[in-house]
């Protein structure tokens, strides 16, 4: 990526919110952390949702940018080099089979899999699954949580029992679906979950 196209690039601004990548409010209280499972040990991402890393996560999903994968985990990893983790299994959040078929991949997946190496990690695609009541989530926060709460599965509680879990995605807009993934693997046993995103909604 060249100089000019990097400057643009919406990294996110100083004093957000170590553990929900989000802004704090004039007191200094952060409205991200509450909306977030305690399941959940913290969020990272690399660029707030907007201008080209927006752009970027539309043309992913929605425009079969498949090619933007790589220069976006490239960007993920250099996140990762500034505030270095380690995990054991990296796990994509998963889609709804009506959606995965329709759009004929996984975006978190793609991600997963140019960030695994970074955090010394194994993808694993097979640990959640989600229904497909949830493939649309025009809902509001309170709302989105109830309706994904019972709508992700770990199929293979095994595999997770006491292992240190990356969760990735493209985008953090609420924090509920990632909070939904963390309280199934949890659940299943899971040590440690963290999440990271290519972008936060601020």
């Amino acid at each position: 990526m060249c100089s000019a196209c990097r400057a643009e690039l919406p990294y996110l601004p100083a004093g957000v919110c170590h553990r929900c990548a989000s802004l704090r409010g004039a007191r200094g209280v952060c409205w991200g952390c509450r909306r977030l499972s305690p399941a959940l040990g913290g969020i990272r991402a690399a660029f707030a949702y907007e201008g080209a890393a927006r752009t970027a996560v539309l043309t992913l999903k929605f425009k079969s940018g498949r090619y933007l994968a790589p220069v976006m985990g490239e960007l993920l990893r250099e996140a990762l080099a500034v505030r270095p983790l380690q995990a054991d299994l990296v796990v994509p959040v998963p889609l709804a089979a009506g959606r995965l078929r329709g759009r004929g991949f996984n975006q978190a997946l793609l991600l997963a899999s140019e960030v695994a190496a970074a955090v010394r990690g194994v993808v694993r695609k097979d640990v959640l699954e989600r229904d497909e009541r949830t493939a649309q989530q025009t809902l509001s926060a309170a709302d989105r949580l109830r309706n994904l709460r019972d709508a992700v599965t770990c199929p293979l509680p095994a595999e997770v029992k006491a292992k240190r879990v990356l969760l990735v995605d493209d985008v953090v807009t609420t924090g509920a679906t990632l909070s939904a993934c963390a309280e199934v693997l949890a659940d299943a046993g899971a040590r440690r979950i963290t999440a990271i995103a290519f972008a936060r909604d601020l």
